[in-house]
């Protein structure tokens, strides 16, 4: 079972990290700093899709501005707040790690910790329960049955 876990958890990461076919098709690869840029900026038209993956015309006109930008001279983060500045913040792909934001990074880390200790606990006790055998304390007659069959003994 904590193998399935395990390369379940390990074929996540290699899927996260592989970059996108749609991007390379765009002739944009991790290497260039307008994939880069794209990479931090969610799509405006797809929910949940970050820019450098998006094949849209929008999208495509949106790097078009980056590589623009780039060009211009402006840094990555001018960049980013052009784009934040004109379309709110959720134009960004992660959330700021300050202020209210902050506990959209720590409360996963957190949850995390949580369930890793209740897990371990939970193995620790289930392991114990079947390395130590049941203690006999049977002595072969119940005394309640004992006191039954006294009783009707003396009644007979």
């Amino acid at each position: 079972m904590l193998q399935v876990f395990l390369v379940a958890v390990l074929v996540g990461i290699v899927m996260l990290l592989a970059p996108s076919r749609a991007a390379q098709a765009q002739g944009l690869g991790p290497g260039d700093e307008t994939y880069r840029i794209a990479k931090q900026l969610n799509c405006p038209t797809c929910a949940g899709r970050n820019l450098a993956d998006c094949p849209t015309e929008t999208c495509a006109q949106w790097k078009a501005e980056i590589t623009y930008q780039l060009q211009q001279g402006r840094t990555a983060e001018e960049i980013i707040r052009y784009f934040e500045e004109r379309f709110g913040p959720t134009v960004r792909q992660e959330p700021p790690r300050t202020g209210s934001t902050l506990l959209l990074w720590i409360a996963p880390v957190g949850a995390a910790a949580v369930f890793l200790v209740v897990a371990v606990l939970t193995i620790q006790r289930a392991s114990s329960r079947r390395a130590s055998p049941a203690v006999e304390t049977d002595t072969g007659e119940d005394p309640l049955v004992a006191e039954l069959e006294a009783e009707v003994r003396r009644r007979w």
